[in-house]
């Protein structure tokens, strides 16, 4: 575990924008791939954000869509950790103009 000395070795660190106690991501919501090890059916959609689940071959899915902020991208994953469902990658995905 990284321990951070002061907040500019936190900044230099971090994807994130901190601005006074602003801990959001950078430019609002972004898009979001979550790919897990695990299948959960399309009711758990709403509790999970609303993200898109894509039911995958070999028991893996993908959660896609818009995640506002960084607390929101952790309270995704913290519930997705309390379902036991091992995290493979999180990824950004840029919007093409």
């Amino acid at each position: 575990m990284t321990i951070f000395q002061d907040r500019n070795e936190l900044e230099s660190n971090s994807p994130v924008s901190v601005e006074g106690n602003d801990l959001s991501l950078a430019g609002g919501a972004r898009s979001f791939e979550i790919h897990v090890r695990g299948h959960l059916n399309s009711k758990w959609s709403d509790w999970l954000g609303g993200l898109e689940m894509k039911l995958l071959d070999g028991g893996e899915m993908v959660l896609c869509g818009p995640i506002v902020d960084q607390a929101a991208l952790i309270g995704v994953l913290n519930k997705l950790n309390r379902l036991n469902l091992t995290l493979i990658s999180v990824n950004e995905v840029k919007e093409e103009d």
